[in-house]
């Protein structure tokens, strides 16, 4: 008698194996599906911290108006006179010339070099390079430390008109919001440019690079060739390091490495680089004893007319870091070259008393046998 063939058992076995491959599917979709939920609450929940963070804890709001820092003109202090009228007490100007000056004077290889080197998506963005902030925030997190770069030239104009050096996240993020509102209200590349250009640190007291190029070149901004507008616009990332008189070897580095940059993004040709790569440029020291090796806090220095101005001068300097958010660079160049009117509260008539009686020695009493010097005071009331 024939044996009867067994029954196969693969197709069982078939069916058991699909019906473990659904459940594992089904099980690693949920996994899945329970991860992405995670991740969405998770991004939910931080944009809504974020977005209070932003509301109640950072002031993005800048009082900036760039038109008040590409002029060069005198500032008055007015006083009332008795019948009502305001009158010109004084005219202050800066002592430095031509420090602040304006786009048409900076020569198109200053910007370019500048550019290349400080923010090359500069005239594509919107105040912030997504792709240098990103790879500044990751290398943050990676390296576990509260500070990085990644800053375009409209943050870098936010730092120096604020003074504001801290290096922390909440800076960070109140620089990008300030960077898009100002490039939203100004919407004009060529003027954020002109005044980052003016506010930069260049070491040797100088502040913008028209000081920068009589310090180093003893020549006007406007005559700056591309080799040494390489060289200043290197000179912003640390002037201590690219120091032109002591370290002129990191100096001619830092130009090269612009020079390539500039190559890189087509401002310049194979055969301008190949040519200029090789120039060492002639650093000025003539005038370097007159400003020694001491960093200055400010480029602007203070010339006080007379002592009944003094005051109204530091008033009005304070008032505008304090109101406005200036750094006192800014503050004093408003001052001194940004042609304001301002009302001050002097009586002049008052005041030529007061002067006429300390003017006259035989008001006070003969200290000298005593080696010492009379010091006096003066309250004036208004008996009506």
């Amino acid at each position: 008698m024939a044996k009867r063939p067994k029954p196969s058992s693969s197709a069982p076995r078939a069916a058991q194996a699909a019906d473990a491959t659904v459940s594992v599917a089904g099980a690693v979709l949920r996994v899945l599906g329970t991860i992405l939920l995670i991740v969405l609450v998770t991004g939910l929940l931080f944009l809504c911290i974020f977005a209070y963070y932003v509301k109640n804890c950072l002031s993005t709001d800048l009082d900036v108006q760039l038109s008040d820092f590409t002029v060069s003109l005198s500032s008055s202090i007015l006083y009332e006179d008795s019948d009502g009228n305001w009158q010109n007490l004084t005219n202050l100007s800066s002592t430095e010339n031509r420090v602040w000056i304006d786009y048409a004077d900076i020569p198109k290889d200053m910007e370019h070099a500048a550019v290349a080197i400080e923010d090359k998506r500069f005239y594509k963005h919107k105040g912030v390079d997504w792709y240098r902030t990103t790879g500044a925030f990751i290398n943050m997190f990676l390296s576990m430390k509260n500070d990085f770069g990644g800053s375009t030239i409209t943050q870098q104009l936010i730092k120096n008109i604020t003074a504001d050096n801290d290096y922390s996240v909440k800076r960070k993020v109140n620089e990008i919001f300030r960077a898009f509102a100002l490039e939203k209200e100004i919407d004009d590349k060529d003027r954020i440019l002109v005044m980052y250009l003016n506010t930069i640190y260049l070491g040797y007291n100088s502040y913008g690079v028209q000081t920068a190029a009589m310090q180093y070149f003893d020549k006007d901004v406007s005559q700056l060739d591309l080799a040494e507008s390489a060289v200043l616009a290197g000179l912003t990332n640390n002037p201590s390091i690219y120091d032109v008189y002591n370290h002129p070897e990191k100096v001619k580095e830092r130009q090269e490495t612009i020079l390539a940059q500039m190559l890189d993004q087509k401002m310049i040709s194979q055969e301008e680089y190949e040519e200029l790569k090789d120039i060492q440029k002639v650093i000025n020291r003539n005038t370097i004893a007159e400003f020694g090796y001491n960093e200055p806090t400010n480029r602007i220095t203070i010339k006080i007319k007379d002592k009944d101005t003094d005051e109204v001068i530091k008033d009005v300097i304070n008032d505008l870091m304090t109101e406005k958010g200036y750094s006192r660079l800014v503050a004093e160049n408003m001052v001194y070259s940004g042609g304001l009117n301002i009302y001050a509260t002097i009586d002049t008539k008052v005041q030529n008393a007061l002067d006429e009686v300390w003017a006259n020695a035989d008001n006070f009493p003969n200290t000298e046998k005593y080696g010492e010097i009379p010091q006096s005071a003066m309250v004036i009331t208004d008996k009506q």
